[in-house]
């Protein structure tokens, strides 16, 4: 019997503001206690620092207490390994450890109880529900199984049905959709288009899959209209986004039909904040707001993190919604630690992939940054960005010229788009790598030479 309801959750999908309030408070207060009393990490951190969990009384006393870094955590397994001091429950009790990606750095590992693999997927189950997934869906879990794979498969269970692959197995994800009747993706932001030229090397027709669905996540992507329209237009399919934190939850915001952005989800497990990230305050959350993402854990029993900074810079874009969903929406610009600095201008690779998508078909949406060197302050113009195009020799001064006249006037900075064959940029089926630092390859070749 398929299930039909609205929400996975609905009570806490729909708390009323004042409820959330409520709610978030006391598990708040109830974390804090828990982390003042095993965190070996926050102990030290909050003695240094002349403060105690005790001084947060409500939630607006949260900003009393200081951010966490990646780069602390990551310091704390160096020093106190194997989970660092930030572990706050018996090694005993640790019933799954994954590492993050490393996008930013050395891999942190990430342990979790049995208690915070099940509420793991019950954010992944709402996230998966508000995307539209339902008892008859089956998804083929392409996501790579070094991150959170896991816990995306207990939520997948719980609703439907889970092909388990992986990455780097076309052949077998198709022969999920063509097979098994799968009918939903769940997938980074860049994969459907290189799945779709994958499909299309071997004459299949992307629609003739019949994906409902396609859930992306992991990079900004799926957010950008242009991205967007193009994969809606070549699954004949709807491509929604979802995102959450290795270090937090596997997923904590999820966009619903009606695309305005993508909603909390989390509620009674993280709680979010929005902060100015060159000062550090926390801002009104309302329609228009941007800043940085900052993220306190609620009901975390193995490592519980304490207004962790996770450096995604968003906007947000909606605080009701017509699918009835109370948790705030929001889009995501990128990264502040991904920003390109050019005389003054704050730059997302993002935004750039953005602008060069509006040119397909005449180019497949696959660029690169490349930064020769490192500035102290910022990048002299004009900007090397490599650019796959499909058009003929004698078209192609003037789809450069184009390309960069469409980036300065949408971006203030000036470009040096360099057009290359299909094939030459490398394409990524996990993140896709947008900057390429070459000032960083060089540096790390000079050290294995030497």
């Amino acid at each position: 019997m398929e299930d039909y309801r609205k929400y996975w959750n609905e009570r806490m999908e729909t708390l009323p503001p004042e409820e959330f309030r409520e709610v978030h408070e006391k598990a708040l207060l109830r974390q804090l206690k828990y982390v003042g009393e095993n965190s070996a990490f926050y102990q030290k951190k909050f003695s240094e620092l002349g403060v105690e969990v005790g001084d947060v009384k409500r939630i607006e006393d949260l900003n009393r207490l200081p951010f966490t870094e990646k780069a602390e955590l990551r310091d704390s397994q160096l020093d106190s390994s194997p989970l660092g001091s930030h572990i706050a429950c018996p090694m005993t009790s640790v019933k799954r450890i994954y590492s993050t990606s490393g996008t930013t750095g050395r891999p942190t590992y990430i342990g979790l109880s049995k208690h915070d693999a099940n509420t793991w997927a019950e954010a992944a189950c709402r996230a998966f529900w508000t995307c539209g997934l339902r008892t008859g869906s089956i998804v083929p879990l392409v996501v790579a199984p070094f991150l959170i794979a896991a816990s995306y498969a207990d939520a997948l269970q719980k609703i439907g049905t889970v092909v388990p692959i992986g990455v780097g197995a076309t052949d077998r994800i198709i022969g999920a959709f063509q097979h098994i009747g799968a009918n939903a993706l769940l997938s980074t932001s860049s994969y459907p288009l290189h799945f779709a030229d994958s499909l299309e090397k071997r004459g299949i027709d992307p629609k003739s899959l019949g994906i409902k669905v396609i859930m992306a996540g992991g990079e900004p992507g799926a957010a950008i209209p242009s991205v967007r329209q193009k994969v809606e237009e070549t699954f004949g399919c709807a491509f929604l986004e979802m995102m959450g934190n290795g270090d937090m939850c596997g997923e904590i915001w999820a966009e619903c039909e009606f695309k305005k952005g993508m909603h909390f989800i989390a509620q009674g497990i993280v709680h979010p904040e929005i902060i100015d990230p060159h000062i550090g305050e926390a801002l009104e959350i309302r329609v228009g707001t941007k800043g940085e993402l900052v993220y306190t854990s609620l009901d975390r029993e193995c490592i519980p993190l304490v207004r962790f900074r996770t450096r995604d810079h968003v906007e947000v874009t909606q605080t009701s919604c017509e699918c009835g969903r109370t948790g705030l929406g929001i889009r995501v610009f990128g990264r502040t630690d991904d920003m390109i600095i050019v005389q003054g201008v704050n730059v997302y690779p993002a935004a750039v992939w953005d602008v060069v998508a509006n040119f397909a078909p005449k180019v497949t949406g696959v660029i690169e940054i490349q930064l020769p060197t490192s500035p102290p302050e910022g990048w002299e113009p004009p900007i090397h960005v490599k650019v796959e195009h499909q058009v003929d020799p004698g078209e192609m001064d003037a789809l450069k010229k184009k390309i960069e006249t469409s980036i300065r006037e949408k971006l203030i900075f000036r470009a040096n788009v360099e057009l290359v064959p299909v094939g030459i940029l490398p394409k990524y089926e996990y993140k896709a790598k947008l900057v390429r630092k070459l000032y960083e390859e060089k540096n790390e070749h000079n050290r294995v030479t030497s």
